[in-house]
């Protein structure tokens, strides 16, 4: 097979398991399993950034998306006493509407996305890296220290506050 072809069936089982993945990730009873939804949702999102030819943004996408933000959200739900309820939240009891809303709202997003045409020439991959680190961590280490501190104090200060409730 060719690379002509592999792209674009690979596009398209990648779109179907977003797709997919985020229909579970809303449908999902547990909130555990759409949490890891997401993850395969971030994941799959990666796949395409590699085939768009942005490999540094896949890879952020794994590390920072699948890797931290998942996690986070893991420890959120960990955190929240679970407590069952005999009422249905509001939007649960709207999905015909959603779904026409979401419909109507498809049709101008696809119109446009359809418009566009291939321009025939591809940007050479892979040569966003060295600009990109040295970005990272030459002119913006420091704020980026600062960030990974702050966000961890801020984690281990909602574990503090959730823990300090069951006692």
């Amino acid at each position: 097979m060719s690379l002509d072809l592999i792209e674009p069936i690979l596009f398209g089982l990648l779109a179907v398991m977003i797709l997919g993945a985020g229909l579970g990730v809303v449908l999902a009873d547990r909130i555990t399993t759409s949490a890891l939804l997401m993850a395969f949702t971030f994941l799959n999102m990666a796949g395409m950034f590699v085939l768009l030819g942005a490999e540094t943004i896949a890879a952020f996408q794994v590390l920072i998306y699948v890797g931290a933000i998942t996690v986070l959200i893991l420890y959120g739900v960990m955190f929240t006493p679970q407590a069952p309820r005999s009422y249905g939240l509001f939007f649960q009891k709207q999905t015909p509407l959603g779904a026409l809303i979401a419909a109507l709202a498809a049709l101008p997003v696809m119109a446009v996305a359809f418009a566009f045409r291939d321009s025939g020439r591809l940007p050479a991959r892979g040569g966003d890296l060295v600009p990109i680190a040295t970005s990272v961590f030459k002119d913006f280490a420091f704020p980026f220290e600062v960030a990974s501190v702050l966000l961890l104090a801020a984690m281990i200060g909602a574990i503090v506050l959730v823990r300090r409730d069951e006692e």
